[in-house]
């Protein structure tokens, strides 16, 4: 048992109310502390347990649920759902009475064929098809193309004398895999005369060895024949007859991306057993792994991750780094191609979204790039709900038309003109439970007067299904909608209740009258057929690495459907870029719907007029984008709701407002001032705040210009005393300068337009940072979020005058944000991301590096942290506007 694996199994023993720590578990194990404190850490990330707490930190498991046992060939078909068809014929293959059915596979190079085979193999095994020391024997044709005599020698064996150089009788293939399976590659290869020997030992069971011209050999083998060939020119029509099963293999195209991404990570578990450690795999190399050009289909695509994986091992122990690593900037040109697939992009990135962690792990029994906790049933869909709102702080007054979206969407599925296969639905639910829903159907359908199409009684038979499990195991039905549904269809809660006596009757149960709230929503004849459709799209556009693509995750997951797209920015990218980005996902569309943009930053307001000008699409902007905008603007879309109604819509949302609060008093508007000073507040004053009125872009009512006289302290005083109260004073303009730490600017200079610039520059950095903070604040688990945030801009700015005074507020902003996600991450003992190309930027920039070490001393004994070496390079690179990938 490795050591891993001993850590788990005790950690079996500790579960949340009695946790232990990583000196405990060293002690009973006779580890040292720091090995058991690394494999706990990987337990954490790989979901078999948790941690909590600071100084110590305790660790407990999360005994995840155990899977029914399945045969190898079920759990690749499980994971590649095309393949269906082809796993059920070669079952029929191999269960065929008496001996099994000899198979042909036929596909493109690198389909899989061998893999196939293999799995037929194991599963002959697992049915007790064939013996437990049965061989599976394989053999590639083409291997001996070019000298016929010996390829059929190969698979028949040899008498010795036949020809110059048989000196000893030799065995063949098929006597090898006697009472086992042969797997024949490249079948074509194999001459005519060939075949004609292969046919006549599936048709007798006999067969003689080349030179044998009088005693028969018998023999019991199950033929796999594969090629790449078209059967009908190149195998003799005799033979074809005699292997009636022929399985298609599907190219790596036609599979899809769902089963592309299933292959991947089943070659980089390979690989991770291959070389007994857990290989860490950025998203970006999933992405370009699911994007790029493979013509070899599956074949090229196993070589490629073994490459990859093989390259980043070798690093792994030349440079004695931590852990085994594969990043996109490392990926061959051919395959970093696949990150900019324009026709798949958009599948891809609805596929494999931005997550917390910019690294999958994976290893020889799981990985982390698949979620397995994802709701099936209508209860555990509203629940899951439920939980997510709370998680986020959603207020509970957003809650029943979320609910509502949210049943909505389930019953949909159902009510629509869609096929269904009922003939697999007994495996599935069993035989009472389809002749109970089958009863439900008949007696609502006799007391309303009208049919239930097949698609309602699949979807009732499995919600029953459902239904009956969770109140065996004493769970409660709770319907939020009850009260909304008896008043809005009391004919189908009236014909819901009598259906409910046949369930309680047949399954000897009680159901609640919530239950018959559910049942009538699959009785409704026109509602859901009627739904509308999305007219509009909205995109959200955020700094950060993963700001904005985790408030559309956020809220789709939410509403069940994708309506959101998030695009994240670098804060050392130019708006251009991310403009491209968007103007390319847009023009691979057919028919674009109406775009809502919401944006965290007023220099991507601009975005509007550019994108509308370039597509032609009608679009409208918000600035000030919050996770409640997004789920505002998403849900009404969802709905149907044209774009002029959701832009006035989500205007209404106030920000913060409908969030939880945390505080007694309510959150104030957000406002900052200039301020035109002179001595009566009426002459140069009024000048300057016309003039700052038409140069500036005051973000509407966001920033005031308020003229003030400065002859009356006492009313002075009190002006400045109530902005500061209301909002925050960013700059001052006049003759005489007051005692303020905001700018002052004279009104000499305030004539220039530079000067205009710097305090337009002014009021964006304020709008965005709040944009920062409206965005984070909520999704943090640090308690006090509202004080880390403004600490650290404080800290930002003394750091930006000591190192770089000239850099731009985008960049003060977006490193604010790196800080306060990193310190966060580090107070939930997450790990951080490690810095490429370490070496040639610490050689770069010694004295700056030196300088942010300094500094992040303050920060480490404030927040109780330390702050890893990579995260100090990170820093330091965004103080020097340099790429880091």
């Amino acid at each position: 048992m490795k050591r891993i694996e001993k850590i788990e199994k005790l950690l079996t023993n500790y579960k949340e109310n009695n946790p232990a720590t990583a000196s405990e578990i060293a002690e009973q194990l006779n580890i040292t502390r720091a090995n058991v404190s690394s494999d706990l850490n990987q337990l954490v990330k790989l979901g078999k347990a948790k941690k909590s707490g600071t100084k110590p930190i305790y660790f407990f498991t999360t005994t995840p649920k155990s899977v029914t046992e399945q045969t190898h060939l079920e759990n690749f078909i499980k994971k590649s759902p095309s393949l269906f068809h082809c796993g059920e014929q070669a079952k029929a293959a191999v269960l065929y009475p008496p001996k099994g059915m000899n198979i042909l596979l036929t596909g493109e190079t690198g389909v899989g064929k061998s893999m196939f085979a293999e799995l037929i193999y194991k599963y002959a095994l697992s049915q007790n098809r064939l013996k437990a020391h049965s061989e599976f024997v394989t053999f590639n044709c083409a291997d001996y193309a070019n000298n016929p005599q010996l390829l059929v020698g190969t698979i028949f064996g040899i008498k010795k004398g036949t020809y110059t150089g048989a000196e000893e009788d030799r065995e063949g293939l098929l006597e090898k895999a006697n009472n086992g399976i042969l797997f024949l590659d490249e079948i074509h290869r194999l001459p005519p005369e060939g075949q004609e020997m292969l046919f006549t030992f599936i048709d007798r069971g006999v067969y003689r060895r080349l030179g044998e011209t009088s005693s028969d050999r018998f023999g019991q083998v199950l033929l796999i024949c594969a090629t790449t060939e078209d059967t009908s020119s190149t195998l003799l029509q005799t033979f074809i007859r005699r292997i009636p099963m022929r399985i298609e293999i599907p190219n790596l195209l036609e599979r899809g991306l769902d089963e592309r991404l299933n292959l991947i990570s089943t070659f980089f578990q390979t690989e991770s057993k291959n070389l007994g450690t857990t290989i860490e795999v950025s998203t970006n190399t999933i992405r370009a792994l699911l994007g790029y050009s493979c013509p070899n289909n599956v074949g090229q695509l196993k070589a490629d991750i073994q490459l990859l994986c093989a390259k980043a091992y070798s690093q792994f122990i030349a440079r004695q780094e931590e852990s085994i690593k594969v990043s996109s900037y490392e990926l061959p040109q051919y395959i970093r191609e696949g990150l900019y697939n324009s026709e798949d992009r958009n599948k891809i990135w609805l596929l494999l979204p931005n997550t917390n962690s910019r690294f999958f792990l994976f290893n020889e029994e799981e990985t982390t790039l698949f979620s397995s906790d994802k709701a099936t049933d209508i209860y555990q869909i509203i629940e899951q709900k439920m939980n997510d709102m709370e998680r986020i702080g959603l207020d509970i007054s957003q809650t029943p038309e979320i609910i509502d979206t949210t049943i909505t969407n389930y019953y949909r599925t159902y009510n629509n003109d869609t096929n269904v296969d009922l003939n697999n639905l007994e495996q599935i639910v069993g035989s009472e439970i389809v002749a109970t829903a089958n009863k439900v159907c008949d007696k609502a359908s006799r007391l309303l007067n009208y049919h239930l199409p097949e698609n309602v009684q699949y979807g009732l038979a499995l919600h029953l299904y459902n239904t009956i499990q969770r109140v065996k195991r004493g769970q409660t039905i709770r319907n939020p909608r009850i009260a909304e549904i008896k008043k809005e269809y009391p004919l189908l809660f009236e014909t819901a209740q009598h259906c409910l006596s046949v369930i309680e009757a047949d399954f000897s149960i009680h159901l609640p009258e919530d239950e018959a709230g559910f049942l009538s929503l699959f009785f409704t004849k026109e509602k859901y057929n009627n739904q509308k459709k999305s007219k509009v799209e909205v995109i959200v556009v955020a700094h950060g690495e993963s700001t904005a693509t985790s408030m559309a995750n956020v809220v789709n997951k939410l509403l069940s459907e994708q309506i959101a797209v998030g695009f994240d920015m670098n804060l050392t990218d130019k708006p251009i870029i991310a403009l491209t980005n968007i103007k390319e996902y847009l023009s691979t569309k057919d028919h674009p719907k109406d775009i809502l943009l919401l944006v965290d930053m007023g220099s991507l307001i601009n975005f509007k007029d550019e994108l509308k000008e370039a597509l032609a699409i009608n679009i409208q902007c918000i600035e000030l984008v919050s996770t409640l905008h997004v789920l505002e603007a998403s849900r009404k879309a969802a709905l149907g709701y044209t774009l002029n109604e959701i832009y006035e819509s989500t205007l209404n949302i106030k920000g913060l407002s409908t969030y939880k609060k945390t505080h007694k008093e309510e959150i104030k508007a957000f406002k900052i001032y200039v301020l035109a000073l002179c001595t009566t507040g009426e002459g140069s004053a009024q000048l300057i705040k016309k003039m700052l009125s038409d140069r500036l872009n005051l973000r509407g009512d966001i920033c005031e210009i308020k003229s003030l006289q400065i002859t009356d302290t006492k009313l002075l005083e009190q002006s400045i005393a109530n902005l500061t109260q209301s909002g925050k004073i960013i700059c001052t303009i006049g003759t005489f300068q007051l005692s303020l730490s905001s700018p002052h600017f004279s009104i000499v200079k305030t004539l220039s337009s530079s000067t205009a610039t710097q305090i337009q520059t002014l009021i964006d950095y304020e709008v965005a940072f709040e944009g920062m903070r409206t965005n984070i604040s909520q999704m943090l688990e640090y308690e006090d979020g509202e004080n880390l945030i403004f600490s650290i801009r404080e800290w930002v700015e003394k750091m930006s005058n000591e190192i770089t005074p000239n850099i731009s507020y985008e960049i003060k902003v977006g490193l604010a944000c790196h800080i306060v996600c990193m310190i966060d991450r580090l107070k939930q003992g997450k790990n951080v991301s490690s810095f490429p190309q370490t070496l040639s930027f610490k050689k770069k920039y010694t004295n700056e590096i030196t300088k942010v070490q300094k500094n992040c001393l303050f920060l480490e004994t404030l927040y109780d942290v330390t702050i890893p070496e990579d995260e100090i390079f990170y820093i330091t690179a965004f103080f020097m506007n340099e790429s880091f990938m």
